[in-house]
């Protein structure tokens, strides 16, 4: 993982920076390597167009970069780390309603301050909540990891609570040790392989 490009193994995907030509001049220099074999991945057109949701319903077209395995001759897609796999809605805008569901926000208030609808944020924390033990220890490994000598993150409050600091602690960590200056839940993006989100039986990918 380097300052301007996170990269995160989740077949059939890898999750990568938000900056597209810094994931150009990584295929081209051969920094990405494939999930399945090991192998350099080179360019190889690009996925299917889709639209993104952001804060207040504002829109924006995405279409990821492919990457073709030069050994093993699969393709895989570059998911940037501003999504979450199938979800419309940014990472940073979820992320912003689990803070405000931490803070004891009411789901009414959380659905009006960032202008979705409220069976969208009813769907968001439940999924959260369902995964939020497994998010909590993910993320504390994935701190310790990233730094040793940080304080280990005390349950407090709910398991969503919790969950929630543990992530904000472990992009903390990788602030200091890789320099990324991406927020907290892309971030996390990157460091769930995309499946923040995903169905309880989805496993995490484990980059320590």
């Amino acid at each position: 993982m380097g300052r301007a490009l996170l990269v995160v193994r989740g077949a059939p995907v890898l999750m990568v920076g938000s900056d597209p030509d810094r994931v150009e001049l990584a295929l081209a220099s051969g920094e990405l390597a494939c999930p399945g074999c090991g192998g350099v991945l080179g360019p190889w057109g690009w996925a299917r167009g889709r639209w993104l949701r952001g804060r207040d319903g504002v829109r924006q077209r995405l279409r990821p970069r492919r990457g073709r395995c030069r050994a093993c001759r699969v393709t895989h897609v570059l998911l940037p780390v501003v999504m979450l796999l199938r979800r419309v809605d940014v990472a940073e805008v979820i992320g912003a309603a689990l803070l405000a569901r931490a803070r004891d926000q009411s789901l009414r208030q959380i659905a009006a301050g960032l202008g979705v609808p409220l069976s969208t944020v009813r769907g968001w924390l439940g999924r959260f909540a369902e995964r939020a033990v497994l998010v909590a220890g993910h993320f504390a490994r994935l701190a310790a990891w990233l730094d040793p000598g940080m304080a280990v993150v005390e349950p407090r409050g709910s398991p969503l609570v919790g969950a929630v600091e543990a992530i904000g602690v472990a992009a903390v960590a990788a602030a200091r040790r890789l320099g990324a200056h991406s927020g907290p839940f892309e971030f996390a993006s990157g460091a769930t392989g995309g499946r923040l989100l995903a169905n309880t039986n989805a496993p995490f990918p484990t980059p320590w």
